[in-house]
């Protein structure tokens, strides 16, 4: 990792505080509206019991809560974001929709999370991990405030295998995204930075090794839309 992109990352949430006024308008644009069907993946491997307390990190506006609202099985969401601005725009979303008394929204850092140990039976990050600055750090953390059979759930974007898919999916965030990006959100380049966080980081097995380092067993990834994107699932034994 270059050094000036290690420099951005630690500060990376007053870049989201920049565009928070555009983010959600910008994601469904850019993603085409595959970022939904996405986060809905979470839903099918929640973890096994009733009453889940469930963290989310770098919750942003809080599009995963909105999804993870719609399980039975959760009964409380804690979303967590050094992005004030970001989660401001989060708290009112929750709050037109009445689900302020299940969805807290807060300030919040992912390598240094404010919760007692074993407090939560599952943890999801959205396309955040990989602007942490220490995603590692991040990854102990996670494991301490998880129950014993807790679950983490981490969507990230990642590099297709297939060389088509590859040559496609480069030209699109190299070129497009960042220009698309940076002038609908006003930021000179704010679009720029968070594509060079995506090829600057580990993913597939590597990340998954990470993520057996911390110590979480059963782990897994899974693909998705020709690699485009892949969910990471771990548990805390």
């Amino acid at each position: 990792m270059t050094v000036g992109l290690q420099t951005r990352k630690k500060e990376s949430w007053k870049i989201f505080d920049e565009i928070a006024k555009t983010y959600d308008l910008l994601n469904r644009i850019l993603s085409m509206g595959i970022d939904v069907y996405w986060r809905h993946k979470l839903l099918k491997f929640l973890p096994n019991r009733k009453n889940i307390v469930a963290l989310d990190l770098a919750t942003g506006t809080g599009d995963v809560p909105l999804v993870l609202v719609k399980a039975p099985e959760i009964s409380k969401i804690i979303g967590m974001d050094l992005s004030k601005g970001m989660v401001n725009i989060g708290k009112d979303k929750i709050k037109k929709r009445g689900l302020d008394h299940i969805v807290d929204l807060r300030i919040g850092d992912g390598t240094d999370i404010s919760l007692p140990d074993e407090s939560v039976d599952m943890v999801t990050i959205s396309f955040g991990i990989r602007n942490f600055s220490d995603p590692k750090k991040s990854l102990r953390e996670i494991k301490r405030v998880l129950r014993p059979g807790g679950r983490l759930q981490i969507m990230e974007f990642s590099i297709p295998s297939n060389w088509f898919f590859r040559k496609v999916y480069f030209f699109y965030f190299r070129n497009l995204l960042p220009f698309v990006g940076n002038i609908i959100s006003g930021h000179k380049d704010a679009y720029t930075y968070l594509n060079h966080t995506v090829e600057d980081f580990a993913y597939g097995e590597e990340f998954e090794g990470w993520m057996k380092e911390a110590g979480f067993v059963s782990t897994t990834f899974k693909p998705l839309t020709f690699g485009i994107a892949t969910l990471y699932i771990g548990d805390k034994a």
